[in-house]
């Protein structure tokens, strides 16, 4: 079985060679003038249709410089192939121009001419202007052809090398018709190829009219024909065709002449896989592909770029660029680096763009890019923008810029800048999963500017960039901006006359939302946000921690329209909305840690759950500041948390500029009545909008000073007529409060208004404080009057220097004019006296103090230091006296009994008793008369206004004499405890005043001269006697209180309430009586008794506003009768 299949293949083979013996030709060329020579007449003669020629040329070297012909021209109807030795077999013109080769495909056919193993080396023309002279050059009037250069080589030429001019009558869409596969083009230094093409229009976006192949080639050491018409080292002139370069490499080529690698128009171009490195040209760019507007007309995949010029112009062309390498380009020109192509689509993906310096950007603005997984590397500009975007909708999706430095002109460079172009409808910039880190610009690093915008910037970071202007700037008519998720962290803005390292602007709709602001700086305002003219913003869990700013340390916002605020019109709607942010340890240098506002419609902000916390500020609202108008410019605080912050360790959550000006010194019917020259004490205090008093602890507000004038009453305005001085009536605010302590006003007597003016300061403040009069008095006695100016001052008299001021009085000698120091007279103060008041005058208490001396003193300090002890007993002594000479003797065991003086009035009395009644009037009235003078009978008769006969006794006693008759009291029993008992009490009481003698003799014998054991001793003894006599008066009246029994009369007196003696007519009389048991008879002798006994203790009354004096003899005289 293997042997039937061994001679099958045997078969096979030998069919397949016959076949090839049948259909080609075969011929050797030896290296010599006839073999040389002869191809081209071979060629000729064996051309058959459907028949190969090859030519093979097994000699490593051929001097064609041997060839008689300077151009040979052979028309082409069958396939030849020229195939040198697998090493490579040299063609040397040795700089000679014979040898040229014309090829002409007249027959429509597909024909191949194969070129293989060739090295073509040293052609050269001397006429350097010959540029129509190329070593091959290709015509055929269709293009259904195939050339094909295998492993061959083109070096060392000084002239155009291969030239291709056709007609495009066939539409093909895969087979290539010029291939050239591991060739090597290096040293020629004029132009590669030329392709032509006659074209019809081809429609079809698969068709082409030309396909070039290059591949795995090098190309290296060229350089171009600047004198040709069309300079490139390759040039196709063909509509639609496309050229692929692929697994090549082309380097070190520096062209001094303005010629690209490529110059093209309409062609589909493919660049995969190939490096391009160390490729420069006068004429700026490597590759001018123009018009390819098919749908990924050029693609560039898998390549590298490396130390090159500007790489691709041209226009109206679609790029798809993917994993490719753009690194170490470096211009010296304001051009685009690697793409200048207008009205162009780029789709850029996997791609990195590294260590480029650059005087413009990496591409031309009009056009629309689409980045996909791009890193933007170690980039320097010096351009407006390094990726320009003009009138296009652009977007970025995962790109990484690292260490960009954009350092054109201050504030006009950025690393993006998008330009809508005033365009009527928005221009979209949409940005996804941007990471940007350690770059810097002298402008912002991304800047929005034209007419309508809408932009997107999600999952983002941009991190440690610096900035000469914000990192994001936006200056268009109406922009919509979305942020969500970003982190935007350690950025510097470092210019301070630029707002916010984020500054939107005008007609705004922001939406930030899940985004992190943190330890980003702005010298100048807003540390992260500055917001100007929004029209809706919507932030909402945010964090804004440890950002910096002159104003404003997270955020800045402000309109226009604040400057007039009295026009805003309420009624156009601003949707604000402000919820569940936090701002933290973020820091103002002068105004607002947090928060910086001067924008009219906050108020309208749905603001709630934010945290505003231990923010500062340097100056004033370590959490919010607004200037002004907080009504307007303030959100609703009441829902959000403010506290802890500070201004220098105090605490200051909000305030606002200082906003008015309030008195604090308070004047009765707010008039100062002042002597001419008098100083006068007024304290001003200042406050913000929030009512707060401004604490200025950075005395940023020490320069606003008040200056207080004068006005005349009557005319306000008329200040010609005023005669005043006025001194220290300047004064600062220091911590919100002005103080002027020294103001004095010299002025003859008049009635000014006090007129306040605030200076150095350009913002209004108002002055909520009443008119304030001030009255100028002449001055007052003990004062000279004296005049400057016609301008009354007082002056207070001088004495002499031995006058001492705080023991004296200086008098004055004269009331006006003179303050005389020689005739001024020096008086001594109360208590000082000698002619200088130098001592002192003293009052001698020794015996109030002091341990007597002598019987005198002892007389005195007896006296004074007994003084109250006495008052107290004689008070006693006359009470017990008093009560002594109304109680009686008790009944004695003989039963004799003996009444007082009061008791035997009783009987004349009741005797009395038994007359007439007119009698009875009549001895009471006459016994006044005998006891008082004419003038006081009425004080103890009231006479009755309803009948003359109806007179009533207004004495208690005849009162008490009738019921004593009626109820046949024994007044034996009726006795208080001051009767005999009474006495004894006194007796002991008295005994205290003897051990006082007895210890001032005692005291006066053992510390005679021992003052201090003297005056303790009489501190012990005196406390002791006072607590003693203390006790003793009020011990039981503080025993029957306690028990409760303080209105018992019982507790009290002694009556014993038995009935009365039918034969003696008295109770006491020692008779067995029976006990009276109606305790209401006693009840009332006993309150009858006690009316009784105030009359008789009765010293002084007060009749008809008269003090009148009854003695105690004139009372008992009056009872005797």
């Amino acid at each position: 079985m293997i042997l039937k299949y061994k001679y099958l293949y045997y078969i096979y083979f030998l069919l397949v060679f016959k076949l090839r013996a049948i259909f080609t030709k075969e011929f050797v060329v030896s290296n010599n003038s006839n073999d040389i020579n002869n191809i081209w007449t071979i060629i000729k003669n064996n051309q058959v249709e459907n028949k190969e020629l090859i030519f093979r040329f097994n000699e490593d070297y051929y001097d064609m410089s041997l060839n008689k012909e300077f151009s040979i021209e052979f028309n082409i109807i069958s396939n030849v192939s020229f195939i040198g030795n697998i090493n490579g077999t040299i063609f040397d013109y040795n700089r000679l121009r014979k040898g040229t080769i014309y090829f002409l495909l007249n027959l429509y056919k597909r024909i191949t001419i194969k070129i293989e193993n060739i090295i073509f080396q040293n052609f050269y023309i001397d006429d350097y202007y010959a540029n129509g002279v190329f070593l091959i050059k290709f015509f055929s009037n269709h293009n259904n052809f195939n050339i094909i250069f295998n492993n061959c080589t083109f070096r060392n030429n000084e002239q155009s090398l291969l030239s291709l001019t056709m007609y495009c009558d066939y539409r093909t869409s895969e087979n290539p018709t010029y291939i050239f596969n591991n060739c090597n083009f290096y040293n020629n230094t004029r132009k590669l190829m030329d392709m032509r093409g006659i074209f019809h229009d081809i429609i079809n976006e698969d068709e082409f009219c030309l396909i070039m192949k290059m591949v795995n080639c090098y190309f290296s050491n060229m350089n171009y024909d600047k004198y040709e018409e069309t300079n490139a080292l390759l040039y196709i002139s063909s509509h639609k065709s496309k050229l692929t370069i692929k697994d090549s490499v082309i380097e070190n080529i520096n062209s001094k002449d303005s010629v690209p690698i490529i110059n093209t128009k309409y062609l589909i171009f493919r660049l995969v896989n190939t490096t391009i490195s160390n490729c420069y040209t006068n004429y700026n760019y490597l590759f001018n592909l123009d018009s390819s507007y098919y749908s990924h007309g050029i693609t560039i995949k898998d390549s590298t770029f490396n130390n090159t010029s500007a790489i691709f112009s041209g226009s109206n062309s679609n790029y798809d660029i993917s994993d490719s390498l753009f690194h170490n380009v470096t211009l010296k020109k304001s051009i685009p680096a690697i793409f200048n192509s207008k009205a162009s689509n780029f789709y850029i993906n996997d791609t990195e763009f590294k260590n480029l310096n650059l005087i413009s950007g990496i591409w031309e603005g009009e056009s629309s890019y689409y980045l996909y997984n791009v890193n933007f590397i170690d980039i320097k500009t010096n351009s407006k923008a390094l990726l320009h975007i003009v009138g296009k909708d652009i977007y970025f999706t995962n790109v990484t810029a690292e260490n960009i430095s954009c350092v054109g002109d201050g504030s006009n460079t950025s690393m993006i800048l998008f330009d809508s172009n005033n365009i009527d409808d928005f221009k979209k910039f949409h940005i996804f999963d941007l990471n940007v880190i350690n770059s810097f610009s002298n402008g912002p690093l991304i800047k929005i500017i034209g007419n309508y915008v809408e932009m997107i910037l999600d999952d983002s970071d941009i991190n440690k960039i610096k900035t000469y202007g914000p990192i994001i700037e936006t200056k268009t008519n109406k922009l919509n901006f979305h942020i969500s998720n970003l982190n935007f962290n350690n950025n510097i803005n470092d210019n301070k006359l630029e707002c916010g390292t984020i500054h939107f602007i005008n007609d705004l709709s922001v939406l930030i939302t899940n985004s992190t602001f943190n330890n980003n700086i702005n010298k100048g305002d807003g540390g992260v946000l500055c917001l100007e003219n929004i029209s809706k913003l919507n932030l909402t869990n945010t964090y804004f921690i440890k950002n910096k700013a002159v104003n404003g340390g997270a955020i800045y916002i402000s309109d226009s329209i604040s400057k007039d605020i009295d026009n805003i019109n309420d009624n156009i709607y601003n949707n604000i909305k402000i919820e569940n942010n936090t701002f933290k340890e973020n820091t103002a240098n002068d105004f607002g840690g947090a928060i910086y506002s001067e924008y009219s419609k906050f108020y309208l902000a749905d603001s709630k759950n934010n945290l505003i916390t231990f923010n500062k500020a340097g100056i004033m609202g370590g959490g919010i500041y607004s200037p002004k108008y907080i009504d307007k410019t303030i959100f609703d605080l009441s829902n959000n948390i403010i506290e802890n912050n500070t201004i220098n360790s105090f605490i200051d959550n909000y305030t606002s500029k200082p906003s008015y000006i309030l008195l604090n010194t308070i004047f009765e019917d707010d008039t100062i009545n002042i002597i001419t020259g008098e100083y006068i004490s007024l304290v001003f205090t200042l406050y913000d909008e929030f009512d707060n008093i401004v604490n200025d602890i950075t005395k940023f507000y020490s320069s606003i000073t008040l200056k207080l004038t004068l006005t005349n009453e009557e005319d306000e305005y008329d200040q010609n007529n005023l005669n005043y001085i006025i001194n220290g009536n300047i004064c600062s605010f220091i911590n919100g409060k002005c103080e002027l302590n020294n103001l004095r006003i010299y002025s003859n007597p008049e009635l000014y208004i006090m007129d306040i003016n605030i200076e150095n300061y350009t913002d209004e403040i108002k002055l909520k404080i009443n008119k304030i009069k001030i009255n100028i008095l002449p001055c007052i006695s003990n004062q000279i009057k004296m005049y400057k100016n016609d301008i009354l001052y007082c002056e207070n008299p001088i004495c002499k220097s031995n006058c001492p001021n705080n023991t004296a009085t200086c008098k004055a000698y004269y009331s006006e004019l003179y303050n005389d120091i020689e005739k001024n007279i020096c008086e001594c103060m109360p208590g000082w006296k000698n002619e200088n008041c130098n001592e002192k005058v003293y009052i001698d208490l020794s015996f109030f103090f002091i341990s007597y001396s002598n019987p005198l003193t002892c007389m005195f300090k007896f006296l004074f230091k007994n003084f109250g002890m006495l008052t107290i007993l004689m008070i006693q002594v006359i009470n017990i006296l008093l009560g002594y000479f109304l109680g009686i003797f008790l009944q004695s065991d003989n039963n004799k009994s003996k009444t007082n003086l009061f008791v035997e009035s009783l009987k004349v009395i009741d005797q009395m008793d038994t007359s007439n009644k007119k009698n009875v009037k009549n001895i009471i009235i006459d016994k006044q008369s005998t006891v008082l003078s004419s003038n006081e009978n009425s004080l103890f008769l009231k006479e009755s206004n309803s009948n003359s006969n109806n007179y009533e006794e207004l004495s208690i006693t005849l009162n008490y004499i009738n019921r004593r008759k009626e109820s046949n009291i024994d007044m034996e029993y009726l006795n208080t405890v001051y009767g005999k008992q009474g006495k004894q009490n006194l007796i002991n009481k008295i005994k205290f005043i003897y051990y006082s003698i007895l210890e001032i003799v005692i005291n006066y014998i053992i510390f005679k001269k021992q003052k201090r054991e003297n005056i303790w001793l009489e501190v012990i003894f005196n406390s002791w006697g006072y607590l003693m006599i203390f006790i003793l008066f009020s011990m039981d009246n503080i025993y029957y209180i306690i028990k409760k029994k303080g209105d018992d009369y019982y507790s009290f007196f002694i009556y014993p309430n038995k009935k009365l003696c039918v034969l003696h007519h008295s109770s006491t009389c020692g008779c067995m009586l029976e006990k009276n048991n109606d305790e209401n008879i006693s009840d009332k002798n006993i309150e009858e008794f006690l009316n009784f006994y105030l009359f008789c203790s009765d010293v002084i009354i007060i009749y008809k506003g008269r003090i009148k004096f009854i003695t105690m003899k004139n009372k008992l005289k009056f009872l005797s009768y």
